[in-house]
């Protein structure tokens, strides 16, 4: 039965008619002011912070205002364009993008050639005079473990909401993913998009989310 499971998954892989999912994870946090009233005709503008990576995370910024729009919000403008606008806004976004790479230890197996428990028995000669020798298969399996050091990158997004007449901060968004095979882009653009998705103007959360990308998904580019 374990031979035919394998085998059917073999075969799955390479027909057409089989599709495989990319599973992106993530986690999102967010803090709430339960007293300042969110409504989508706020007039925003969004900066990227000059404490962070400023560089990187300006690189961002039309992406965040789009999904913003695409969320509800009638009017969201980049620092670029605040100076020439003239206009009073309601809300200062600050965001920041940051990825972190730490080493840690951990108990792994070596692998080798080890005993496989099956041999071939070879026979020559006749009758009194047959002769007949075993020998052992090997095959690749674990001979021992031993400390090894492996490699983690860690990706951030920080989005920090202020409201220009009380100057004070109204919401608090953090995001987080740890995937591999990617480039910085992509799980940049994948934690964000994630954020504004799951943005709660009611009330604040803290969770880990894990999303089935679409077929077609590539998040190495």
């Amino acid at each position: 039965m374990t031979i035919r499971i394998v085998s059917v998954a073999v075969i799955c892989i390479f027909l057409s008619g089989c599709v495989l999912y990319k599973t992106m994870k993530g986690s999102f946090t967010s803090q709430i002011d339960p007293d300042y009233l969110f409504s989508y005709d706020k007039r925003i503008a969004v900066m990227a912070s000059k404490s962070g990576n400023t560089l990187v995370t300006k690189y961002y910024v039309n992406h965040i205002i789009s999904l913003l729009k695409e969320k509800g919000f009638k009017e969201v403008y980049s620092y670029r364009e605040v100076p020439k606008l003239g206009l009073p806004f309601d809300i200062a976004l600050i965001v920041d993008v940051s990825k972190k790479t730490d080493t840690y230890e951990y108990e792994g197996a070596n692998y080798g050639m080890v005993d496989s428990g099956n041999s071939t028995v070879t026979c020559s000669g006749w009758g009194n005079s047959i002769n007949c020798n075993e020998r052992k298969q090997q095959t690749i399996g674990v001979t021992g473990y031993s400390k090894k050091t492996g490699v983690v990158t860690g990706y951030f997004f920080n989005a920090h909401w202020y409201s220009v007449e009380s100057e004070q901060k109204i919401m608090y968004n953090f995001a987080s993913s740890f995937e591999k095979g990617c480039s910085d882009r992509g799980v940049y653009e994948f934690i964000i998009e994630q954020t504004v998705h799951r943005m709660d103007f009611s009330r604040p959360n803290d969770y880990k989310y894990s999303v089935k990308m679409p077929p077609e998904y590539i998040c190495n580019y």
